[in-house]
């Protein structure tokens, strides 16, 4: 059985660029899933709306587990989609957090459609890849950490830390932290628009 670490979050947070640089602290391999999908041709059909790949989760599952089952090292594995690979253990889960308003301006500013990025702001503002996580492989296992205000390297440092390691993590409460800031309401009408 081979095992892995898994760095999760909506788009936009850092997966890839934060995930890469802790593999190489770590010294393992790193394994972006969207690439992955796109390389091994593991979707259904490419959906131009969303601009987004419909994964085959079954043969997703299958290559991933063949693609690490002898890395001599967990490697870390980026994705926004909570499964487990077969035949693999999940040593632990950090869903990498930002700021949804902060998010807002990195997802407008890569050009995705606005219905995307409500979407995806939405999913951040109510912890939703978090839940699905949790869910998936137990609150034991998930930790968050907000990079809202972290450069990528001292992500990544801490990134490796809490994989490998282990620990608290940040807790995270974007609504009660915007509504306080008064910007809750500002948030709420973009998202009453294309939601």
């Amino acid at each position: 059985m081979a095992d892995l670490y898994i760095i999760a979050g909506v788009p936009g947070v850092g997966k890839t660029t934060i995930g890469s640089l802790a593999a190489r602290l770590m010294h393992t391999k790193f394994i972006d899933i969207p690439e992955f999908v796109k390389s091994e041709r593991l979707y259904v059909e490419y959906d131009r709306s969303s601009r987004s790949y419909i994964v085959d989760l079954r043969a997703l599952s299958a290559a991933l587990s063949s693609a690490i089952r002898d890395e001599a090292k967990p490697p870390i594995v980026a994705t926004h989609i909570a499964f487990k690979p077969r035949n693999c253990k999940v040593l632990r889960v950090l869903v990498l957090r930002k700021n949804p308003l902060s998010l807002l301006a990195t997802l407008r500013s890569r050009g995705y459609p606005l219905r995307k990025v409500a979407a995806n702001v939405a999913a951040e503002l109510m912890d939703e890849q978090y839940v699905e996580f949790i869910r998936k492989f137990g609150r034991s296992r998930v930790i968050q950490l907000d990079v809202t205000q972290l450069k990528r390297h001292k992500a990544a440092r801490k990134a490796a830390r809490l994989l490998s390691k282990g620990g608290r993590g940040d807790a995270v409460d974007w609504v009660y932290l915007l509504e306080k800031n008064n910007k809750l309401g500002r948030l709420l009408s973009f998202l009453s628009k294309y939601c």
